[in-house]
């Protein structure tokens, strides 16, 4: 309060506002995706989706559709707690976790233009084998397991 005095702490509350505003905009809007995908997710199609794309081919598609989903974590934090609820293998969570962590397509364009083109170009590709090898790993350790089932053995 000294230093910038009352009018600089009004400003600042009114920065905070917006944010705040913003941010529960967002949250709203995530939970009714999320809720959507709940309805139109079922533990069928899941099921028959998985049948088809299990093992390495699962991994690349979940990583990369990691990679290329939207949002922050307040997005695709819920999308894959709805999709473990649905008995998903934990591989495939692992894959899709970390492909949205590594890969996040969504920020190339501002590596490019803040850093440069082939030091984006280099980080892509040598980040590019990490959701696949996690993944594998994954596969590895908790072949037969789904995400309830992995939380199930935490717990004891």
């Amino acid at each position: 309060m000294l230093v910038g005095g009352s009018g600089l702490v009004l400003q600042g509350l009114e920065k905070a506002w917006g944010t705040a505003l913003q941010a529960s905009l967002m949250l709203v809007a995530s939970f009714m995706v999320i809720g959507q995908l709940h309805v139109l997710l079922t533990k069928e199609k899941l099921d028959n989706w998985l049948g088809k794309y299990s093992g390495l081919k699962g991994i690349l598609i979940s990583a990369l559709a990691g990679g290329l989903f939207p949002g922050g974590p307040y997005i695709y934090y819920p999308f894959a707690r709805s999709l473990a609820d649905k008995g998903l293998p934990f591989y495939i969570l692992i894959a899709f976790l970390y492909g949205k962590n590594i890969y996040d397509f969504s920020r190339i364009p501002m590596e490019v233009s803040l850093v440069n083109p082939q030091i984006a170009l280099i980080r892509v590709l040598i980040t590019l084998p990490i959701p696949i090898i996690t993944g594998l790993f994954a596969k590895r350790l908790f072949q037969h397991r789904s995400v309830e089932d992995v939380l199930a053995r935490e717990e004891e």
